[in-house]
This record gives C-alpha cells, structure tokens and sequence, in this order.
C-alpha cells in the first residue's frame, strides 16, 4: 500500500477534499505531511490522522486536541529512512542521511522529485496554494518509487523510480 505526501494544506477545506479524493483511490496506509496544515475543527478528524511536522504557519493556529507537531520526524517504510521538515529551517544537508533515503519537505507549495548525491528529495506542492503549472498535487509513495500526484485528474504527472 502506498504512503501519501502532501505539505501547505493551509486550512483549506477544497484542498482536504482533494486529497480525500486521493485517499479513496489510493488507499494509503500513512498520511505524511510536511507542515503548515493549519487545522480546522471541522475537518480536526483528517488533521488529527496525518504523521505531521510543524511548518512556520502552523505556530499561528490552535491545535486544540491535535498533537502539536515537531520541527521534523524520521520514520522507516519499505527498508528506506524518511527524514520529513517543513524547509522554511531545515534541509536534508542538515540531516545525517545515507544513500537511498527520502527527505521530504514543504514550504515552497512547488513540487521536487529528483535525486541528489543518492538521496531522494521530495517536496509535494501543496493542495491549496499551488505555486507551479502542475497544479495541486500531492505525492505517492511507494516501494519502487516516488510519483507526483495531480489532486485535479488522480493522475501521475511524473516519477522518480528507486535505483
């Protein structure tokens, strides 16, 4: 099963909607995302569900029953280290990462997928203030890879396979 990515949802009801929309078609197993969710009470269910970092929006919001997220968080899938901040303080030279491992962040609502020094750097866009022609989008993880998610159509826009 996939794990989903997405980053600089904003409180944005439609951007929740979408990536609703990619949670019923995609099933993902785990919800990763890479700050500024900036939640609301209405949709606190979705918010409360994602393994989340905090994004330099996010010290602005109330959490009420949501635990307040840490500035980064590191977790293991498919035998791969993913290393997740937001990148408005921290970059994956700032981290103690290896060949094949993932860092994901945020910040920019501009979508990265590429491969640097055997490191996978990944940055979802965002679902709700899209800064690039893509459009919204949001990332799937997988086993042998890493796709760029349009949240419009549900299609792949592009890839980044696992060497």
């Amino acid at each position: 099963m996939p794990i989903l990515i997405t980053s600089d949802i904003h409180g944005s009801r439609e951007g929740v909607k979408l990536l609703e929309s990619a949670i019923r078609e995609y099933k993902p197993e785990m919800i990763i995302s890479a700050g500024d969710q900036c939640p609301d009470e209405e949709n606190a269910a979705f918010y409360s569900s994602l393994k989340a970092v905090r994004g330099n929006c996010d010290r602005f919001y109330e959490y009420g029953n949501i635990p307040f997220p840490p500035l980064s968080l590191t977790l293991k899938a498919y035998g791969r280290s993913i290393t997740v901040t937001h990148g408005d303080r921290l970059y994956y030279d700032d981290f103690s990462l290896a060949s094949g491992d993932i860092f994901i962040s945020g910040h920019t609502h501009v979508p990265v997928l590429e491969e640097k020094d055997g490191i996978y750097i990944c940055n979802p866009g965002s679902p709700s203030r899209p800064r690039s022609s893509e459009g919204p989008s949001a990332v799937l993880l997988t086993e042998s890879g890493i796709s760029l998610l349009s949240l419009l159509s549900l299609d792949f826009l592009r890839t980044l396979s696992f060497r």
